[in-house]
């Protein structure tokens, strides 16, 4: 996963409990939805328990200029959205910052 690149950002989330676990959506790509059944076209199937929005820090892998990326996870601070992405992905990140270097002249 060397060309997935670190992302966070900070913003208002769906927090959706569903059957097959928790998801998170950015609101922005939602926007207003009054009826749980709607928001499952957002998560990987199960059925929606409940949902809230919530205010966050987001964190991911994403490949610029492709459909790749991880899920979204959602902290309460950028620090520990960072620190999430360094524990989870740490090598995949890591071995992404040693090729750049290498392509540095």
């Amino acid at each position: 996963m060397s060309f997935m690149e670190p992302e966070v950002c900070k913003g208002r989330w769906y927090k959706i409990d569903t059957s097959q676990g928790t998801w998170f959506v950015p609101y922005e790509v939602v926007g207003d939805v009054d009826d749980k059944d709607k928001l499952a076209m957002y998560t990987e199937g199960g059925e929606v328990y409940e949902y809230e929005i919530i205010e966050g820090w987001g964190a991911r892998l994403s490949a610029p200029g492709y459909l790749d990326c991880t899920d979204w996870c959602v902290f309460e601070t950028e620090e520990e959205a960072v620190e999430y992405l360094a524990e989870e992905y740490g090598d995949d990140i890591e071995e992404k910052s040693e090729e750049s270097e290498g392509e540095k002249p």
